[in-house]
């Protein structure tokens, strides 16, 4: 695990997962093999998904030096996402949380980049659930996330970060530079 001075010490992580990537802010960040920059989790297949990609997220954005409200709206979302993902893939596992700078940066720099925010999972079909007020206990997480992310999520068809060959798709939502403490 690499350290970054930006971060203020290692970043942690729950239940020992160690960050499959590291970002080192004094310099260009690392890359996977498809030359893709941030962290990656594994996630438990079953009900325990939601719960550990809220705990990873929240540890994570914290040693990054995130406010308390963008760590709990955080929380929410990728809670949202990985039930999605539990739920609607069909076990189509594995599941991964990342955490990484916007496309258009070749490095993390917490004042003044995006960050990105994704739930992997291996069922590569991008169609998402429909959306009604009408529908009970279900349907309103992805408006929660569009509401809360300021309209900047999406979803498209991605490789496993953890095994390049897994085709699949990740559901993600922006974390805008302006919550991150020094923000232009």
């Amino acid at each position: 695990m690499q350290t970054s001075p930006e971060i203020g010490g290692p970043l942690t992580v729950p239940a020992g997962r160690s960050p499959e990537f590291s970002v080192d802010a004094g310099g260009p960040a690392e890359a996977d093999d498809h030359g893709r920059a941030g962290w990656a989790w594994a996630l438990p297949v079953g009900p325990g998904c939601a719960r550990e990609a809220r705990a990873v997220l929240g540890q994570a954005l914290g040693a990054l030096g995130a406010p308390a409200n963008l760590i709990a709206d955080a929380q929410l979302m990728v809670s949202e996402l990985a039930t999605n993902a539990y739920q609607h893939a069909d076990g189509k596992g594995p599941y991964e949380l990342w955490l990484y700078p916007d496309a258009g940066s070749a490095r993390y720099r917490p004042h003044g980049r995006e960050l990105r925010c994704a739930v992997f999972d291996g069922l590569p079909d991008v169609h998402l659930p429909g959306y009604s007020w009408t529908s009970g206990d279900f349907g309103r997480g992805l408006s929660i996330v569009r509401e809360l992310s300021g309209g900047r999520w999406g979803v498209h068809r991605e490789r496993s970060r953890l095994d390049g060959r897994r085709l699949g798709k990740i559901v993600w939502f922006a974390l805008p530079s302006a919550s991150c403490p020094g923000a232009r």
